[in-house]
């Protein structure tokens, strides 16, 4: 696939295999081996170097329960009016923020999404 191929020319061999992995060897993330989703997890892995390289466990983890597949059919609807690679690599960014962020030990009451990563 020439976006794969992209990716590794641009990032490398072991960035590829990062996306790889973060997209294919956790749930809900089938939808994403597409160009959009590839360029949106190498994104998030280049954002969130030092969780993937810490906190790997939790990194994928975090993306098995993120619904990622239902996230990237809603920004279908954004199509022609802003990249869907940004509107998504947004909705995502925020969960691991969340997860992961300097108040992810703080519960939000009145924040649903608070309770899934």
């Amino acid at each position: 696939m020439a976006t794969l191929e992209r990716i590794a020319r641009r990032f490398g061999e072991g960035h590829l295999r990062l996306v790889l992995s973060t997209l294919a060897e956790t749930a809900n993330n089938k939808l994403l081996l597409d160009e959009v989703g590839l360029w949106m997890a190498s994104d998030m892995i280049r954002a969130c170097r030092s969780i993937v390289e810490n906190r790997t466990g939790d990194w994928l983890e975090t993306w098995d329960a993120m619904p990622v597949g239902e996230l990237q059919f809603i920004t279908h609807d954004l199509s022609g009016v802003v990249s869907q690679r940004h509107a998504l690599g947004g909705m995502v960014y925020e969960r691991l923020y969340r997860r992961f962020g300097p108040n992810s030990d703080q519960l939000d009451l009145l924040d649903d999404r608070r309770r899934i990563p």
